[in-house]
């Protein structure tokens, strides 16, 4: 068998065991460590570990403190002497009962830890070293625990304790001899969390002691957080009673409906009850108690005070070993001690804790309270005997060639029956009450009695019974009555909506307010907490229930703008057709001659590209309307600028030659040739400049885009400038020649010239400049969906100037009947004479008759 060296160590360390206290001693001060505080020899031994003095220090000569080898008792802990005479008892009690069924005796070796690891190592290795050591009660502090439990597992020595919360301590390949008494924190927990599930509880505060803090928080983080939300504080003493006012003054809030409390101390819950139910206003509350601290004799303190305050619910649960009435063994253990015959050394320190903590006086000794960890100790030593009963009943431990049995093999199949074996055992605790108790993942698996008092009808009844697998109801309209609470102070948030919290609490309150999703969020679920935001090309649909592309705006083929740019498109483009009809009919007239024909069809033929340009605008923006719109305007502003320029330097080179007697310096661009060769040029010009700027670069200056002003927002379907400095170059020439052709026309204004054409021609381009000036200076400010209804009405302006200052004068004079061919030759000629007879104005006869041959 393999042994530790820790356990070598131990027993190299450990002496002879001296002799045991004798009543004539007195009440001692200080003891070695190596004495049992109580001791009886018998064929089978329960050992003890108690945690009752302290070790004494001393301070070298370097100030630094070291232990000796003596137990101070100046502080005694008056649950660890109960729980030894308790097992003292149960051994003298359960000894008659193996005397007269198998002639064996029972024994008990119990010791004081002082507090220390180091101790308690020693006083192991001094029980393990017992062979007749079948079980002990052991050290219920954890680091002690681990220290023992190494210690005992190399014998098999069963090592019962009342809890342990570790997960080293549960792993039974480590530790595989050791029990709990009591339910693991975390078991505890999941049975809590079964329990609030079956109620719906999910709202609910939770105010724990300092050693239910895993449990509480377990609680929390695996069950309220994911289903409801609430609050959790540590109140582990009536100093920290203020510490509930002050939760709900920091997370805001009203207190949950539920009320979950985790305390070990009866009198702090009293408090805490009274602090809520009292000074705070609690009313309607339900109150649940932790499943290690229900107690039902404390019903009636609990009940007094939620009696004083609405109708509100407690919630008892009642474990089967902590409600077990141990009348006796509180009779026997509340003796006067000082009239009972000291055999061991804990008589005199049981003595001296009952002359000074439990009496009024120190003449008439009372009642000492009987710790809550009695029942679970007696309970451990009994679930040891009654295993050991039932082997000894079977002779299931195999005879030594002696006639003897192995010690060893008693140890282990006592372990076996209890843990491995997972056998129920009735175990009887007091005369009449018998328990069936069954070990489960190495704890004692009992269940829990769910009782429930109810200040409206002030009564008490059982509900059931819970286990950490399942849940017995026994009263299904007391179940009703107790879940059919309101579970929280607010209304379940609706998709499309948020719960909305104070964001400054540590906890989430159990109430809230709910309100929509904000612009472009959604939400899509019950009590969602924060809103999902769309993606930015996305918007929130009305109900914020989803998000759904955002619209793109762009003039509807539907609308009234859309509509009279449309109309009126066609409108001007047959004035455009019919003009030209007229002209062309009338080309043998003056007023058309003097005009130049070709001009006047060149200029028509801008003019039916500038309406359709002043229509694109109000399709639909794309790659291609946009192309479109860029190049059909450069050619309508390069044809009608350059044959507006050709004009006016055609007429004023004649009046300028005529004045000088000279040829006109333009002769070659005067005719037909010239003019078709101009034209030609500037358009060539125009469109080599729009292919350069489309296929160089990142692209056409001006391009189709999807513009939004912000995330989230419409998309604006637009033709824009990507490159406002390449934009330009293709209008310079155009612009150039509108520029000059303004100049020129300016100067010519009163040029007799074809009825004051020139004047005519100054006037259409002077509207257009000012058109084109307030359209630059409202087009950066003006908002997207309005730039392309005022890019349309410069285009369609424009078009409409030319047509009507060039040829509706024209027009009427050929549709005026009474002016015939001969007439209109002669008011040219009078205008001619009456330019050259003005003020400051020189032409020559011959001049004179140069214009008024030819008038062009």
């Amino acid at each position: 068998m393999f042994i530790n060296a820790e356990v070598v160590i131990f027993f190299l360390l450990v002496h002879t065991l001296p002799g045991v206290a004798g009543e004539d001693e007195g009440v001692c001060q200080v003891r070695y460590l190596d004495t049992p505080i109580a001791a009886k020899d018998g064929d089978f031994i329960i050992g003890g570990m108690f945690q009752i003095g302290q070790l004494e220090y001393t301070d070298n000569d370097n100030g630094t403190k070291i232990p000796v080898q003596s137990c101070s008792y100046s502080g005694i802990s008056e649950w660890g002497i109960q729980k030894a005479i308790a097992l003292r008892m149960i051994i003298e009690k359960e000894n008659e009962r193996f005397k007269k069924d198998f002639n064996k005796t029972l024994g008990y070796e119990m010791y004081d830890t002082c507090m220390s690891s180091a101790v308690t190592g020693r006083i192991s290795a001094a029980l393990a070293s017992n062979k007749k050591v079948i079980g002990v009660s052991g050290v219920d502090y954890k680091e002690y625990t681990k220290r023992s439990a190494a210690i005992m597992s190399s014998f098999h020595i069963p090592t019962f304790v009342y809890m342990f919360n570790d997960d080293e301590l549960m792993t039974g390949s480590m530790y595989p001899n050791l029990f709990s008494m009591i339910d693991t924190e975390v078991k505890e927990a999941e049975i809590t969390i079964r329990f609030l599930e079956k109620m719906g509880y999910q709202y609910m505060d939770i105010w724990y002691h300092k050693y239910s803090k895993d449990m509480a928080e377990h609680i929390f983080n695996s069950y309220v957080k994911k289903v409801g939300c609430g609050r959790i504080t540590d109140v582990t003493s009536k100093d920290h009673i203020p510490r509930i006012k002050q939760t709900y003054n920091e997370t805001g809030g009203t207190p949950s409906r539920v009320q979950l409390i985790l305390q070990n101390s009866a009198s702090t819950t009293r408090a805490m009850l009274k602090e809520m139910v009292g000074n705070l206003g609690f009313r309607d509350k339900i109150y649940i108690l932790g499943l290690s601290n229900g107690r039902y004799s404390y019903l009636d303190g609990y009940t007094a005070i939620l009696n004083t305050s609405g109708h509100n619910t407690f919630i008892l649960p009642l474990p089967d070993l902590l409600n077990v009435k141990m009348d006796q063994t509180l009779k026997d253990v509340n003796k006067d001690w000082r009239q009972v015959k000291k055999r061991d050394y804990i008589d005199n320190l049981y003595q001296k804790v009952q002359s000074y903590r439990c009496p009024k006086d120190r003449d008439e000794p009372k009642m000492c309270r009987l710790t809550s960890w009695i029942p679970y100790m007696v309970g451990g030593v009994k679930l040891v005997l009654e295993s050991l009963h039932a082997i000894l009943t079977n002779m299931v431990v195999p005879v030594l060639p002696g006639g003897t049995r192995c010690l060893m093999d008693y140890k282990t199949k006592l372990f076996n029956q209890i843990v491995n074996e997972n056998q129920t055992l009735n175990v009887t605790l007091e005369e009449n009450v018998t328990i069936p108790i069954k070990m489960f993942n190495k704890t004692i698996n009992t269940g829990y009695g769910i009782g429930v008092y109810k200040t409206e009808t002030q009564t008490f009844r059982t509900l059931g019974r819970v286990f950490v697998d399942r849940i017995e109801v026994m009263n299904e309209s007391l179940l009703e009555s107790i879940s059919g609470y309101n579970k929280t102070c607010s209304y379940t948030c609706q998709p499309g909506t948020h719960r909305r919290f104070n964001r400054n609490v540590q906890y989430l309150p159990c109430c809230w307010t709910c309100e929509p999703c904000k612009l472009h969020q959604y939400s899509t679920e019950n009590d969602t907490n924060v809103c999902k935001a769309c993606d930015p090309s996305m918007s929130a649909n009305e109900n914020h229930t989803a998000c759904v592309l955002v619209p793109e705006i762009y003039i509807q083929p539907k609308s009234t703008t859309f509509i009279v740019g449309a109309s009126s498109m066609p409108l001007g483009m047959s004035m455009v057709i019919v003009f030209g009809i007229v002209i062309f009919r009338n080309e043998d007239r003056p007023v058309i001659k003097a005009s130049d024909p070709g001009y006047l069809y060149m200029v028509l033929l801008s003019l039916l590209i500038g309406y359709p340009t002043a229509l694109i605008p109000l399709f639909k923006a794309s790659t291609t309307t946009c192309s479109a719109e860029c190049y059909s305007f450069a050619i309508f502003a390069t044809l009608i600028s350059t044959n507006l320029l050709y004009k006016c330097v055609k007429v004023y080179d004649i009046f300028a030659a005529a004045k000088s007697f000279s040829a006109p310096k333009f002769g070659l661009l005067l005719k037909r040739t010239g003019q078709t060769a101009f034209n030609l040029l500037t358009l060539a010009i125009t469109v080599i400049i729009l292919l350069i700027d489309s296929y160089t670069g990142s692209g056409p200056s001006w391009a189709f885009e999807r513009y939004q002003e912000e995330y989230h927002k419409s998309w604006y379907l637009r033709c824009t400038s990507i490159n406002s400095k390449t934009l330009v170059i293709p209008i310079v020439l155009p612009g150039l020649s509108f520029l000059v052709t303004l100049v020129l026309a300016f100067k010519m204004r009163k040029f007799p010239h074809n009825f004051r054409e020139s004047l005519n021609i100054f006037c259409a381009t002077f509207v257009v400049l000012l058109c084109s000036i307030m359209f630059l200076a409202g087009y950066g400010f003006s908002p997207p969906e309005v730039r392309a209804i005022l890019r349309a009405i410069v285009v369609f302006i424009t078009s409409t100037a030319f047509l009507f200052s060039i040829f509706i004068p024209k027009i009427c004079i050929l549709m005026n009947k009474k002016i015939n061919v001969e007439e209109e030759r002669t008011k040219i000629r009078e205008g001619v004479e009456k330019f050259s007879s003005g003020p400051g104005h020189s032409l020559s006869g011959v001049a004179r008759q140069i214009i008024k041959k030819d008038p062009v």
